[in-house]
């Protein structure tokens, strides 16, 4: 644990940044923590194009403002059902330890590409977040829940997408809406912005206020090649029609990318899951991101946050160890929990001659020392972790054996 780091930035202003080539910005080092990990910020895709938030204002000139509440959740087109056997069709999945509530995809309505959201195997969900972690409580009234997916195979190129579900008062059929994350394009000179769907993994998301933050693995296209975390302006959504509608592969709302932090340095880190932290007394609040390895413990990271919603700066400011196989990650006061797969188990057969993991397993890392033991068994293919009052949110990722629920913990 890099409890100098934390020392040395308790009660201090953010770090300054120095600007370099292509809309990058480099944490000082005055502040540089041993053994710690560095995100360096970019807000443009290169020195030939605006800054993304700018390009994202020439976007909304001629695009219509989505405002999540009144526009995205107002009437949404889907509308979740019951977690049922925790299987869709023949036979059962896992129902996890101390469930409290949860819900399976819609069953009936399919997505622009006409595929059903619990079975395609175009779309993975991964990343969970709620407006919990986004403004402590609802957003316009609302408890809504932040779900992340990445495109698949032949699907990849149409990047990822964000589904926002209404589960005020934890209805039993959540209505929810799909958004298309996207990058938008202006060039120096030009008077005119375009987008383009974000090729990423998506393998976490955080909400912090107006930012959503995704989590990606180093891919192979700009400007995601680092890994990273990349913020979206919930601020400046919009609506899509006609040809913007086709170019978004048919979805109605677009959520473009305001900023990125991308490893730094020479940085190893895979940004494999991301949650928020809130629950620190004293502390500023924080992103925490957690590494899938399978044949070694996985790091997990500490980056302050300000109250603006931006990194204090790109210095660390913790760091320990977590298990194999780990899916997601929250740091709960001074503990932590982590949902993890079996490694190399199978589990019954899925309806369809295929064989599925097996059950999901919670750990909890009292201090976040010495070696995490077994807290309970979360459903079949266990993804992200978001907290929320007591309770955790997660999901599975599974064709036929998707599923978003909440389980209360044992503390």
């Amino acid at each position: 644990m890099d409890t100098s780091r934390r020392a040395i930035l308790r009660g201090l202003a953010a770090a300054p940044l120095a600007a370099t080539a292509g809309g990058l910005l480099a944490p000082s080092t005055a502040h540089a923590a041993p053994d710690g990990f560095t995100l360096a910020m970019r807000l443009s895709a290169s020195d030939y194009h605006h800054d993304w938030s700018a390009a994202a204002d020439t976007l909304r000139r001629r695009l219509e403002h989505a405002d999540l509440v009144r526009d995205v959740l107002h009437r949404p087109e889907r509308a979740g059902g019951p977690v049922g056997n925790w299987r869709d069709g023949r036979g059962k999945g896992v129902r996890p330890t101390n469930f409290d509530y949860g819900f399976s995809w819609d069953r009936h309505t399919k997505d622009p590409h006409h595929k059903l959201d619990g079975d395609t195997t175009q779309w993975y969900p991964q990343g969970i977040s709620t407006s919990v972690d986004g403004y402590g409580g609802t957003v316009g009234g609302k408890k809504v829940v932040a779900v992340s997916w990445y495109g698949y195979e032949n699907y990849e190129y149409r990047g990822a997408r964000i589904t926002f579900i209404d589960v005020t008062g934890d209805p039993e059929r959540p209505r929810y809406q799909h958004v298309l994350l996207v990058e938008p394009s202006q060039l120096h000179g030009s008077d005119t912005a375009t987008f383009n769907p974000v090729i990423m993994h998506a393998g976490g998301v955080a909400w912090v206020g107006n930012f959503l933050y995704v989590a990606n693995l180093p891919g192979r296209l700009a400007p995601f090649k680092q890994g990273g975390l990349s913020a979206f302006d919930l601020a400046k959504m919009v609506k899509v029609k006609g040809e913007d509608k086709r170019k978004a592969f048919n979805y109605d709302y677009i959520l473009p990318l305001h900023h990125l932090y991308e490893n730094h340095g020479g940085s190893t880190l895979r940004h494999s899951q991301l949650s928020l932290d809130r629950t620190r007394r004293n502390e500023p609040h924080s992103l925490v991101v957690s590494e899938f390895l399978k044949r070694r413990e996985g790091r997990v990271v500490r980056w302050n946050l300000s109250p603006s919603g931006y990194l204090t700066d790109g210095q660390s400011d913790e760091n320990w160890t977590s298990k194999p196989y780990v899916q997601g990650a929250v740091a709960v006061g001074d503990d932590a929990y982590y949902a993890a797969n079996v490694g190399g188990a199978k589990g019954p057969e899925d309806g369809r001659g295929l064989t599925a993991p097996k059950a999901g397993q919670l750990w909890l890392h009292k201090g976040r020392q010495g070696s995490p033991t077994r807290s309970g068994t979360l459903a079949i293919g266990p993804e992200d972790l978001s907290y929320d009052a007591g309770r955790l949110w997660c999901l599975a990722e599974h064709p036929n054996l998707r599923r978003v629920y909440r389980i209360r913990l044992r503390r």
